[in-house]
């Protein structure tokens, strides 16, 4: 007869016996097998679903996103220069649409955080505001949600910008251009899987948008 130590999930330390002259059976072999590999795939699923640590969120590239955040800035840039106002602040709320759009809205977030032409509130911040108003991300373009919202921050915002997936119009070569009447532009335009991102200066309430097919 021969000891070997084994750990056990019910023990720290457990001894078990196996004869020397008879092997381990295959059923017990095979089950020892499977019970490995059970672990290591919970493991490394865990790791690469990114569920298990919800603050890192990996960013996803994409031409949609930069391009319609490049000109968001842009505008952004000309609104702050224009109304002369320093320190400008921006609240962005995301990115929603079907599906999980995490890594999107991380990759517009880093976009965003590259301009100088304003001030970026903290994403906790923001989502604590939230939280402690009971108002919804999609809401704040309400009056008076929004002044909840702003009365939970404890500081004004100039700017709101949210981004969206879903199906929309993305006019063709020239059809803003055409002189054609609105009807026969929407006509031109053809339906996909867009990027979205609406721009509201709240002091005029003037809303920006900014398309880019996916």
């Amino acid at each position: 007869m021969s000891f070997f130590r084994l750990r056990s999930f019910n023990s720290p330390t457990a001894f078990a016996v196996v004869s020397s002259v008879e092997p381990l059976s295959a059923k017990r072999r095979v089950g020892g097998v499977c019970l490995l590999v059970a672990l290591f795939s919970t493991f490394f699923v865990g790791c690469f679903s990114g569920k298990n640590d919800g603050e890192n969120v990996a960013a996803v590239s994409s031409p949609a996103v930069e391009k319609a955040t490049s000109e968001a800035l842009q505008e952004l840039q000309r609104l702050t220069v224009l109304n002369g106002k320093q320190n400008a602040t921006l609240c962005f709320l995301g990115v929603s649409g079907k599906g999980d759009q995490s890594g999107l809205s991380e990759a517009a977030r880093q976009q965003i955080e590259t301009s100088s032409s304003f001030r970026l509130l903290e994403k906790s911040a923001v989502q604590a505001a939230l939280k402690e108003s009971d108002v919804r991300a999609n809401n704040l373009f309400i009056p008076a949600e929004r002044k909840k919202f702003v009365a939970a921050l404890g500081e004004p915002v100039d700017y709101l910008l949210a981004g969206y997936v879903e199906r929309g119009s993305v006019p063709t070569d020239g059809a803003n251009n055409s002189g054609a009447p609105n009807g026969d532009a929407s006509e031109n335009a053809s339906k996909t899987k867009i990027f979205k991102l609406e721009l509201v200066e709240l002091e005029t309430n003037r809303k920006f948008e900014f398309v880019a097919p996916l």
